[in-house]
């Protein structure tokens, strides 16, 4: 069973955690919450995906947490130290209002968000999605939603 693990901002978490549950349809155990100051309990827990939703100040337990992940979908707004990326071997899905992000939002409103994938994304089972924009309710924070909609993608459970 693949684990996502989440590093989000605390007051955040549950809501990202919940709707990852919902869409995904996977078992509780399978989400799991990141926090620094626990992550002793799951320093040994290999992670298919990781959101990283807000900066990790630890940059070394950070890059351990990468090294057996597969999949890493980040706020490339958000100020990290990309350079403990250079030598890891995973694939990274940006995300935020940066024009260079893989997914962004082309438009938000009160209701919904627009979220657009700029270029071409290979999901988990290897199938291409091809740039595009899906409609996707708007939560509280409109960068979690471009999150956890590229988490969706790379599931493959938006068509």
């Amino acid at each position: 069973m693949p684990f996502i693990g989440i590093i989000s901002e605390e007051n955040n978490e549950n809501r990202i955690r919940r709707f990852l549950l919902e869409k995904l349809g996977w078992p509780e155990s399978s989400i799991l919450c990141i926090k620094e100051k626990s992550i002793e309990n799951i320093k040994n827990i290999r992670f298919e995906t990781i959101l990283l939703a807000r900066q990790f100040r630890n940059v070394a337990i950070l890059k351990k947490l990468l090294e057996h992940t597969t999949y890493l979908v980040s706020n490339v707004d958000i100020e990290q130290n990309w350079e403990i990326l250079k030598d890891l071997e995973l694939t990274v899905i940006t995300y935020g209002f940066n024009s260079k992000a893989t997914i962004t939002a082309s438009s938000v409103e009160e209701e919904q968000v627009m979220i657009c994938l700029q270029r071409t994304m290979k999901t988990r089972d290897g199938n291409t999605i091809d740039p595009q924009e899906v409609q996707m309710p708007k939560i509280e924070n409109v960068n979690d939603m471009m999150g956890l909609t590229g988490i969706l993608w790379l599931y493959h459970k938006i068509k």
